[in-house]
């Protein structure tokens, strides 16, 4: 759909208020906010070198989202945290949300190219390497700290699936709590989530933290136009946008000792019928279960060397239920993945000289189980465990060549037994020709590792195991400015190039007729990133980023499917009153392609949000509304489904009521 032109006038009204009323309101300035203009220029990271750092000192472009700022632009989801960031993009099938990064996300991947990390611990599972950033993440985003996203190949340091990013999610501490708060969460289309935290740092004691969330949505009547027949019940599918979700996550720090874990499980009914299902049965439907314990130790060993140590318990359950009506196959298509492993990680930093950093470090981790099974009515059709190790090895060096120049060179390698090896390199070079400006140019190599159902799936009649599978690869080469104007405004500029080789799909072998996975597709990407970030001191937060992308499947010499060629993100929060604030963001994005080569209409959304500080000592609110003016509009859709494209969400409202006790 071509952008209407009223639209865009108001929108640029709307926004010259939120201006205007930013330069009247809020001259009572809080003591926080003073500091985080004193931290803008340097805000420390530790995901893109495991150690503390600045953003103008880290090897890698990377973004920060504060606390803050998710609670006055009123992110409820880690998707929607994403959304605003640079680079970023999302895509909803009615059942799991996708983030894509630069222009790049496969249909239906799972998010198995980008790393989650919770407090540095990788969270994608070992079957589908699937990484979840919506409700089924099942983590209160109040209990979270900050946010950290760093770009590009992340594997020279985390291994498999740092192919396009990283992000590490880092949780508050209990005292940054320091209490009991509740909150509950009415929503459009039957929507509602309690949520609880409780923080405390004890004298000469332990650091407590306690998050846990429950939520349900009823959802709405969903109208598939594919399915417009009066056996199909008029394409409406009732009653099965429904979702159910829950999750608990703890923390308790000891001197230089924590133990972190977190369970979460998420029900969600698929109302499109996927994989050619019957149409509006309630059967449909999925389950996704989680779990992390982690045992962590991190201590000096002298002035110059410093330790980390941990181990950790990781879990995965999915089952999916999939009903089928066809006259030759009227059976309900049942199927389980279970993963079950541990993980030791040790590393070692030391600084030889004031000007040279040095990490050491190793991994291993002991996968008993990475399970897949599915049967039917008449039987088992596939039921088979595939428990493999994994051994990796890393190091890098920081080096200080001059005061304003900077040489970091890293190199992991590592090993999965049945699925291959990888060595993957890193290099940055940083120069500040002033304390305003940092200059970098960064190569990275980064892989994933087949997963389970590529290497080992094979049906009868329809698909045949491919064990010989290698892992993707791609090559990153990106060059970045990061300027600090003054210190209210930052600015980056960023170049990049990348190629991906080794890209895995499911073809069919004219041998045989069978389908197969095989490292088949090439794709090559250009682009270009630039951002502003301005924070002032009456409070008022704005950011605007743009993104301008093309990637290529080489051997089609054709554009990929699923990327948009243009992003925009504007977002302002302003103080309206003494304890209140108004948020507005605008997202556009131009049209994707679908995998049927039809392209999608481009669309631009608005959200608004509202929000209190503490009012009476006890009580904050906030109101939210996505998509403001009701925009329909469309993603594409994945292979599993008939639908080319999928409508989502109109306007939609979320209550938030929080009681700190």
């Amino acid at each position: 759909m071509r952008i209407k032109g009223k639209s865009i006038l108001l929108l640029a009204v709307v926004y010259g208020l939120f201006l205007f009323k930013a330069g009247l309101c809020g001259q009572d300035v809080q003591k926080k906010d003073e500091d985080l203009l004193k931290k803008l220029l340097d805000v420390n990271i530790s995901t893109a070198s495991k150690y503390s750092q600045t953003v103008s000192e880290a090897p890698a472009s990377v973004t920060i989202i504060t606390s803050d700022e998710t609670e006055q632009f009123g992110y409820r989801t880690l998707d929607e945290v994403l959304m605003r960031v640079r680079g970023f993009y999302i895509t909803n099938d009615r059942n799991y949300n996708y983030v894509g990064v630069r222009g790049f996300s496969r249909p239906t991947d799972y998010n198995n190219r980008i790393l989650l990390l919770l407090n540095g611990n990788p969270t994608n599972d070992n079957v589908w390497g699937a990484s979840y950033i919506g409700p089924e993440l099942g983590l209160d985003l109040d209990a979270i700290e900050r946010i950290e996203i760093v770009r590009g190949p992340g594997s020279a340091l985390y291994g498999t699936n740092a192919m396009l990013a990283v992000v590490n999610i880092i949780t508050k501490k209990g005292k940054t709590v320091d209490g009991l708060k509740m909150t509950f969460q009415p929503g459009s289309y039957g929507k509602i989530q309690g949520g609880m935290r409780f923080g405390k740092e004890f004298k000469n004691g332990p650091d407590v933290l306690i998050s846990g969330l429950m939520g349900k949505i009823k959802g709405q009547d969903l109208y598939f136009e594919e399915y417009d027949d009066p056996a199909t019940n008029n394409g409406i599918a009732e009653g099965l946008d429904w979702d159910e979700y829950w999750g608990v996550f703890t923390s308790l720090t000891y001197k230089n000792f924590s133990l972190q874990g977190i369970i979460s499980s998420r029900e969600k009914a698929v109302p499109t019928a996927s994989y050619e299902t019957a149409f509006n049965d309630d059967r449909n439907k999925t389950l996704d279960t989680r779990g992390l314990i982690e045992l962590k130790y991190e201590g000096n060993i002298s002035y110059d060397k410093k330790i980390m140590m941990r181990g950790s318990y990781y879990y995965y359950l999915y089952e999916g239920d999939f009903p089928y009506d066809d006259p030759d196959y009227q059976v309900l298509f049942e199927e389980k993945s279970i993963g079950e492993w541990i993980g030791i990680e040790t590393q070692f930093n030391w600084d030889i000289r004031a000007n040279n950093r040095l990490i050491i470090g190793g991994e291993y981790k002991k996968h008993f189980r990475s399970l897949y099974k599915s049967w039917d009515d008449y039987g088992i059709l596939f039921d088979q465990n595939y428990p493999f190790q994994q051994f990796a090895f890393y190091v890098q060096d920081e080096y200080q060549f001059l005061q304003n120049l900077s040489v970091t060179l890293g190199v992991r390698y590592d090993k999965h037994d049945g699925r291959g090896e990888s060595l993957s390199p890193r290099a940055a070079v940083i120069y500040n020709p002033s304390r305003f400006t940092a200059l970098k140019l960064l190569f990275g190599n980064a892989y994933r590792a087949p997963d389970f159902y590529a290497l080992y799936y094979e049906s009868e009649d329809e698909a045949k195991a491919n064990p010989f599978v290698k892992p993707e690869k791609i090559n990153t080469v990106e060059a970045v400015v990061e300027h600090q104007f003054s210190k209210n405004i930052m600015g980056i500029l960023c170049l990049y190039t990348f190629e991906m080789r080794g890209l895995i799909e499911q073809v069919e072998d004219p041998s045989d007729g069978l389908l197969q996975f095989q490292n088949l597709e090439k794709v090559r990407g250009k682009g270009v990133e630039a951002e502003l970030n301005i924070r002032l001191k009456n409070g008022f937060k704005g950011y605007v980023n743009y993104n301008l992308q093309n990637n290529k499947n080489v051997i089609e010499d054709e554009k990929i499917t699923n990327s948009p060629s243009h992003l925009f993100k504007l977002g302002l929060s302003v103080p309206i009153f003494t304890h209140f604030f108004a948020s507005l963001e605008t997202f556009y994005e131009s049209n994707r392609i679908t995998l049927d080569r039809v392209k999608t209409k481009p669309y631009l959304l608005t959200n608004l949000h509202l929000s209190s500080q503490k009012l009476f000592d006890h009580f904050k609110f906030s109101f939210q509304i996505k998509n403001l003016f009701a925009v329909a509009y469309r993603t594409p859709g994945g292979y599993e489904h008939i639908q080319d494209s999928l409508l989502q969400d109109g306007r939609t409202f979320t209550l938030k009521l929080e009681y700190i006790f």
